[in-house]
């Protein structure tokens, strides 16, 4: 049996020192961990983690339409590592029909404040909180196009909350 990073056996892995190896735009850079960029793949990272774990929670269709959004986030990153506007369209596919699965279940909009009271809707809600601090890293990058997606990928997620009644909560 091996290790997929030996390095743990030595307790010396690359990037103990405060500094790391980032794909971004096509080329790999050496940047401190404490980067833009890699604040940016640390928010986006952990946007992606709970997109799924949301959809895990849920039922359909708000299930499918969590790991479309998920799947989005994903190709965004491809897209921002490799400069392949391939993914950026993947990304954007993927979104448009996360936003057709919203539509077709939403209901009338909420008449105040909406909390959630449910693991589900709270899950959606932890996603749709990261993608937002994902969108944040991206307009400080002048990721405009990516900053775009970001926001909608939020505002897509807050839509699928509002899906699960009898967890929303009106103040």
């Amino acid at each position: 049996m091996t290790l997929l990073k030996p390095c743990l056996l030595a307790f010396m892995c690359p990037g103990d020192g405060g500094e790391t190896t980032a794909l971004y735009r096509g080329r790999a850079e050496r940047a401190p961990k404490d980067s833009p960029v890699i604040k940016f793949y640390g928010s986006l990272d952990t946007a992606t983690t709970y997109a799924f774990k949301a959809a895990s929670l849920l039922p359909r269709p708000q299930a499918r339409a969590m790991r479309l959004v998920g799947f989005a986030l994903m190709e965004l990153g491809f897209y921002l590592a490799t400069g392949d506007a391939g993914h950026y369209g993947l990304a954007l596919e993927y979104y448009k029909r996360a936003l057709k699965l919203a539509y077709a279940i939403s209901g009338p909009p909420p008449r105040s404040w909406v909390a959630c009271s449910s693991p589900e809707c709270s899950a959606v809600d932890e996603a749709r909180v990261w993608i937002r601090w994902a969108e944040r890293r991206a307009v400080s990058l002048g990721e405009g196009d990516s900053a775009k997606l970001l926001n909608q990928l939020s505002n897509l997620a807050f839509e699928i909350m509002l899906t699960l009644p009898p967890h929303r909560v009106q103040l």
